[in-house]
């Protein structure tokens, strides 16, 4: 009787749900929306494994409306299936219950798109709807009739549940976030800001840059709906104006912003469109009136118009072109797109045949330009690209704005001090420890009994407070396996924080049966012990022999080396699986699916490959560089194409030479350069791959590197200033292979850096310890005798190579350096001022325009 009514109860529940559906949102109220969303819908389940395919259907035959379509449809079956249904329906009937409360306020398709869609990005579907209404998104939702109201307690309420902190790019779900780490990159940001806007109301969309144009790095962010038209939000610290943001005075340096949907409207400038999503180009709603239309032309080498040709929007990001987006040209050859005012190239690519073209910054309303395919290298580039300000008018927001931030940060870090005060009463209460918590926030401190700690004790204490509140999966990891080595927790605490965040104790016994099976060794790569291949959901272990392992058994391979292991598992791996990708799954797997599936996409067989090598002990990585992954063999890392089965620099004639490079000022003044301003890629189908190469500094602006790709192109560029980038991208083929490869960087930035120790070596101990003030160059040198000018009022030493025939005033000739420029008659031009500041040695090489005091 008690499970009949209770039957009857969830069906109660069921038809009042359904009984409060709009029309719009209805099989009769919108017949042609629901056939469309239901088509799509059974087209996803149709894939899944049967079990969940199962239970999707259930759910359909259950809701069979146009929102419970909707969620099925547009979700990637990727994600549909490593997902959990019942959370799926949760999030339904929070949906049903929002539009009983406020009915349907927008479109259909707009409020299925930016209300009702359930991820963000790659984050694994949750039942957080209900979960985040409980936790204070309820009372935001009932208090704030008004809409710009409403969001600003939404970013208010998102100040308490998440501070920035730069993590890796696994996305973390909303419940991740709130009840594990309240902690989270700008993408963490994103989600849990456009998640919580969606469900209280607000429509609203994930928007990004995926490169800046002016900066190194990328950004992520939220866009929201308010009085009719799309506005933007970054930090939620500054979300009380919608449009206000830290990047709000840099748009005009910015060339495409892009925002994600499902179901575009005629509006909206679609860029691409996939089966689950659609790219917007945004960048209008943030330039407006200076905004540029972009017109672009790509001819084949007969001039004729190239259909379906690949364009790529690059901007120079940490030492390379970066793509920003691709679209395909129409049949005439075209393709007609919207941008900022910043300078950016452009790539064309079709059938092996490639251009490269920069597109300078401008005021213009309207740009054309055509690119011409070759089959030939690309061209050398050599250009200072602009970009442009916008003025800001910033508006103050109020003081009670300001004091309700202030106390949201203090309910933050209460709930960081509850989660370290209960690790610390757990361990206090475990009679076989000894360890006390050593952490400032605890309000549990014994400092009086802080010697009787013991490192691993330590160590364990520190791995509980950075699990945050996932401590009690570590608890339980613990009481299974006993306190693990110290090498391994070593490994958790400089390993991917998520990973302590989000494992489950089973994840966490599998990771650490890894650690045991190959010893840790300090010279082999610590890729071998990663429980994750790409941005991929951590993988649910296997149970073997009673214990829970990362890898399935089938993935073990005997060999008697790692080269023939190799072999032989990629063998099996392709005789398992099929690489099709109109009948893979779309979207990341984690392993114990993938491992089921016959059908994969090109990427989730590379991770697959990684998978398995690892399993067997060989480190691996996964790599941008289309089929290619990053295998450990013979102490080194190594391309390995995993779909041809071959290691590519194997076949170029450059494998193992050195590519040497002279790098200096217009003045011909030695630079040393930073590491991210060079890079060595490879060209693939119109798009940039940076390379594993390093470049080794040589000194006196020298550098080599070690080339196994012909087909190379070298990058180097740097910022002028915040307006302007340099940018030279040289073919490797144009290099003769004998000769030193010169670069000449004009306007470079130079700037005052912490002293060389090679420069600061030529001086003795008490030289060092007695002056404040150095010049060294030469007595007849011009960069010398300027900067002298420039000292003269202060105490200072001026050495340099040659006698001077005149008494120079503090000059004296330095035997270490003159050996230096006998040695290298190129030190012969250098000039480099020493300055003792706070007691350790700046220096800066050239004229500077003042001393950093």
């Amino acid at each position: 009787m008690k499970r009949v009514a209770l039957i009857l109860t969830l069906l109660l529940i069921t038809l009042s749900l359904c009984a409060g559906l709009p029309d719009a949102l209805s099989r009769e109220g919108n017949p042609e929306l629901y056939d469309r969303l239901m088509s799509k819908a059974k087209a996803n389940i149709h894939v899944l494994p049967s079990a969940q395919g199962r239970a999707y259907n259930k759910l359909l035959k259950q809701h069979d409306d146009i929102l419970m379509a909707y969620l099925i449809a547009y979700e990637s079956n990727a994600n549909l299936a490593q997902a959990e249904p019942d959370d799926l329906l949760s999030n339904y009937i929070e949906l049903q219950k929002l539009l009983d409360k406020e009915g349907l306020r927008y479109d259909p398709e707009f409020f299925l798109s930016y209300v009702a869609k359930q991820t963000v990005s790659d984050e694994r579907i949750s039942a957080y709807r209900k979960a985040m209404l409980d936790d204070g998104l309820r009372e935001v939702l009932e208090r704030n009739p008004d809409i710009l109201d409403r969001y600003r307690a939404t970013a208010s309420w998102c100040v308490e549940k998440l501070k920035f902190q730069q993590t890796s790019g696994r996305d973390m779900n909303p419940l991740d976030i709130t009840q594990k780490s309240l902690l989270g990159r700008c993408e963490e940001m994103q989600i849990l800001f456009v998640a919580a806007a969606r469900v209280v109301g607000i429509p609203s969309r994930p928007a990004s840059t995926p490169w800046w144009a002016h900066i190194d790095n990328n950004h992520a962010w939220a866009e929201v709906y308010l009085d009719d038209q799309w506005a933007y939000t970054g930090d939620m610290d500054a979300a009380y104006f919608p449009n206000q943001t830290w990047f709000s005075g840099l748009i005009d340096k910015t060339v495409l912003i892009l925002a994600d949907g499902s179901m575009p409207t005629n509006e909206d400038e679609v860029l691409f469109e996939g089966d689950y999503e659609v790219v917007i180009n945004s960048t209008r709603n943030y330039a407006k009136e200076r905004t540029r239309n972009i017109e672009v032309r790509v001819l084949d080498e007969a001039g004729e118009p190239a259909a379906d040709a690949l364009i790529s929007v690059m901007v120079f990001n940490w030492g390379a072109l970066r793509t920003l987006s691709s679209m395909k040209t129409r049949e005439d050859g075209s393709f007609r797109f919207s941008a900022g005012r910043g300078a950016f190239y452009l790539s064309a690519y079709k059938d092996g045949k490639q251009a490269l073209a920069l597109l300078p910054s401008s005021e213009s309303e309207t740009e054309e330009l055509s690119l011409r395919l070759s089959s030939a290298s690309l061209s050398a580039q050599n250009a200072v690209l602009h970009y442009p300000a916008n003025a800001m008018d910033w508006q103050q927001a109020p003081q009670s704005y300001a004091e309700d931030i202030n106390h949201r940060k203090q309910l933050w870090q209460a709930q960081v001090d509850a989660w370290t005060a209960a690790v610390s009463t757990t361990l206090l209460q475990d009679e076989a420890s000894t360890t006390l918590l050593q952490d400032e926030a605890s309000t549990t401190m014994l400092q009086d009994e802080a010697s009787t700690v013991q490192p691993s004790d330590s160590l364990l204490t520190e791995l509980m407070i950075q699990s945050r509140g996932n401590y009690p999966e570590l608890q339980k990891f613990i009481a299974r396996v006993g306190t693990p080595s110290q090498d391994f927790m070593d490994f958790l605490l400089s390993y991917d924080p998520k990973f302590l965040w989000q494992a489950d104790h089973t994840q966490l016994e599998a990771c650490y049966n890894q650690f045991l099976a190959y010893p840790r060794d300090a010279d082999y790569p610590a890729q071998v012990y990663y429980p994750t291949m790409f941005y991929e959901e951590l993988s649910r272990p296997f149970k073997l022999k009673g214990s829970w392992q990362l890898y399935p058994k089938s993935l073990i391979r005997k060999g008697k080396d790692d080269h023939a292991k190799l072999a032989g598992i990629i063998k099996r791996l392709h005789k398992r699986h099929k690489i099709d990708p109109a009948k893979a799954l779309q979207g990341l797997l984690r392993l114990d699916v993938a491992v089921g599936q016959k059908h994969l996409t090109n990427y989730q067989f590379r991770m697959l490959t990684i998978s398995a090598l690892r399993a067997n002990g060989i480190a691996a990585e996964y790599t941008r560089v289309p089929d290619n992954i990053l295998v450990y063999l013979d102490h080194d890392w190594h391309y390995y194409d995993a779909i041809k089965r071959r290691f590519p620099e194997a076949e170029t004639e450059a494998a193992g030479q050195s590519l040497k490079l002279s790098i200096t000022d217009e003045a011909g003044l030695p630079l040393k350069i930073a590491d991210e301003q060079i890079s060595l890629t490879r060209l693939v189908k119109g798009q940039f791959y940076s390379l594993t190469n390093r470049f080794e500094y040589l000194g006196n602006g020298r550098y080599q590197a070690l080339i196994k790709d012909q087909d190379a192109y070298l990058q180097f560029g740097y910022r002028i200033s915040d307006s302007q980038t340099a940018v030279q991208v040289l073919p490797i083929q144009a290099w003769d292979g004998s000769s030193e490869l010169k670069i000449v960087a004009k306007n470079y930035p130079r700037t005052w850096q912490p002293a060389d120790p090679e420069i600061l070596a030529l001086f003795d101990p008490e030289t060092l310890e007695t002056a404040s003030l150095i010049i060294l160059g030469n007595h007849d040198q011009e960069n010398s005798l300027r900067l002298l000018d420039r000292v003269r009022e202060r105490s200072y030493l001026f050495f340099g190579y040659a006698p001077s025939p005149t008494q120079t005033m503090n000059y004296r000739v330095l035997d270490t350096w003159q050996d230096m420029v006998s040695q290298d008659s190129s030190h012969a031009i250098r000039s480099i001022t020493l300055i003792k500041k706070d007691g350790s040695w700046l220096s800066y090489e050239g004229r500077w325009d003042k001393l950093p005091d």
